[in-house]
């Protein structure tokens, strides 16, 4: 396919934002990131970042080019006229395969379908779709458009999702954890004071308040308490950009890493307080992906545990034998080697 004439003076903001505009026309082969995030969820933030990572380091004959979320319509069209048979289509990764987040499923459905004919890939995803009408309705469409790309691979970052995958597409499938977990972090040493929760508002939330306060209550014995989201607050931060996108996730690592002890439903929050070397206590979310993480990749670790407890006095000492803990390396370097496959073929 011969690449056609584009005027990179003028695309679209959010086409390509991590390169120059000669990367839309050296001959290098190409990887494009489609659904890059620009709201303001840190974990979905990281997912981004890591991807980067992954792809720039380990594959450095890629041109690797990212489309940001509010730019997929032009940033299709762009692609297309420029995409070579041996180039490669991504959508972002996190936990929103699905019905839940229907305006990010929609942009993932066209851009498996506008690139059916080139190897594409959904990066290490939860899949849900409730089980009613309305999520039944959600899962034929994802599908009638999922289908007509005979070169995508879904890769599952839990085994409960990789059930899903293989009894709901006939995609290829992979079986990887969270992108996140593939980062070389080293924390910076900080102070540690105090606890912080990180708890969700959505409509993934199961915690009850009443329960929240009693652990708030008890855990004032380690100092500060103070509760937060992984998701920044919308009114303070509306966007998060590419450019400002580091910046954000290297400030919510630096601020777990100031805490003796995070509690959190957050899968993120989690994944963060292992990078950082921090107790942590975790909760579970609607649909599992927090807990079947833990339980597929992560219960090596000693300083972090799921619990579905309620029972206060229990998850005290829980807490307390998390914060003596010497924490220990998980290593999950060979279990990306289905990714790293999948980029080198």
């Amino acid at each position: 396919m011969t690449i056609q004439a584009i005027d990179t003076n003028k695309l679209a903001k959010g086409i390509g934002p991590n390169v120059s505009t000669e990367a839309f026309t050296n001959d290098k082969r190409k990887v494009f990131l489609f659904g890059s995030p620009s709201y303001t969820n840190i974990g979905d933030q990281a997912i981004a970042y890591s991807i980067e990572q992954f792809i720039t380091s380990r594959f450095p004959y890629y041109e690797y080019i990212e489309i940001m979320d509010y730019a997929t319509d032009e940033g299709i069209e762009t692609v297309k006229k420029i995409i070579q048979e041996d180039d490669i289509v991504m959508f972002t990764g996190g936990g929103n395969l699905g019905s839940l987040y229907l305006d990010i499923e929609e942009d993932r459905r066209k851009v498996f379908a506008a690139f059916k004919d080139y190897k594409s890939i959904s990066m290490p995803q939860s899949v849900f779709f409730e089980d009613n009408e309305h999520g039944e309705q959600e899962k034929k469409k994802t599908q009638d458009a999922y289908h007509q790309n005979k070169n995508l691979t879904i890769a599952a970052r839990e085994n409960q999702t990789l059930d899903i995958v293989r009894q709901t597409f006939d995609s290829k499938v992979i079986y990887t954890p969270d992108m996140v977990m593939s980062l070389d972090y080293v924390p910076r040493q900080k102070e540690r004071e105090g606890v912080m929760f990180f708890l969700r508002a959505d409509k993934e939330k199961v915690m009850e308040e009443e329960f929240v306060a009693e652990l708030m209550e008890w855990t004032k014995k380690y100092g500060s308490v103070d509760r937060a989201d992984t998701v920044l607050d919308e009114n303070i931060v509306p966007t998060i950009d590419y450019a400002d996108r580091e910046k954000h996730f290297l400030e919510m690592l630096d601020l777990i890493s100031s805490k003796k002890l995070i509690v959190t439903d957050r899968l993120h929050a989690m994944i963060f307080s292992i990078l950082t070397k921090t107790p942590c206590l975790v909760f579970g979310n609607s649909y599992g992906k927090a807990k079947h993480s833990y339980q597929d990749w992560l219960d090596s670790i000693r300083f972090v545990e799921y619990t579905d407890s309620e029972d206060v006095e229990l998850l005290e000492q829980l807490a307390e034998k998390l914060m003596q803990e010497e924490p220990n390396e998980v290593d999950l370097r060979k279990d990306y080697q289905p990714l790293v496959d999948f980029f080198r073929s």
